[in-house]
């Protein structure tokens, strides 16, 4: 950055490291609402359907994190890095878990979704692809979280 009159001026370098992570925060946001329109509704977990009170606190905890990592991606936080990296490794173990353990069709019944079981196994996939890339994602762009406060403040 250049300092000229009292303006600071940043260059078209710095300038397009802050658009990069626009799309992350926009996947993350989207998640968060997704997750939350389900509130009330069985949730799987970890290879087990949650019901009821312990459906709700699982959906509000998952919300509040992933509104913590929206902070701190656009904080640019080098600990929501390692943390966004976390996270997604648990969605995806979450969701192959759920594959392996769970019967497909009673997920689809819990859900309230009239999807053939091939639909299901494809979206659940698909899932667990999109985490991985997100990781190699967020792996290859980790220098563009350069505040190394460990608070969002």
């Amino acid at each position: 950055m250049k300092q000229t009159d009292q303006k600071v001026v940043a260059s078209p370098d710095e300038r397009k490291r802050d658009y990069i992570l626009v799309p992350l925060i926009g996947v993350y946001l989207l998640s968060m609402l997704i997750t939350l329109s389900h509130l009330g509704q069985p949730y799987p977990f970890m290879g087990k359907i949650y019901t009821g009170e312990a459906s709700e606190s699982l959906i509000f905890v998952d919300s509040v994190v992933k509104l913590y990592l929206i902070v701190g991606i656009l904080k640019r936080q080098r600990l929501t890095l390692w943390l966004l990296i976390a996270y997604n490794f648990v969605e995806s173990a979450s969701g192959i878990s759920n594959l392996l353990l769970l019967p497909v069709q009673q997920i689809v019944t819990a859900s309230g979704a009239l999807a053939p079981d091939y639909h299901y196994r494809i979206n659940a996939f698909s899932v667990f692809v999109l985490f991985l890339l997100l990781n190699v994602f967020l792996f290859f762009n980790r220098d563009r979280f350069d505040n190394k406060s460990i608070y969002l403040w």
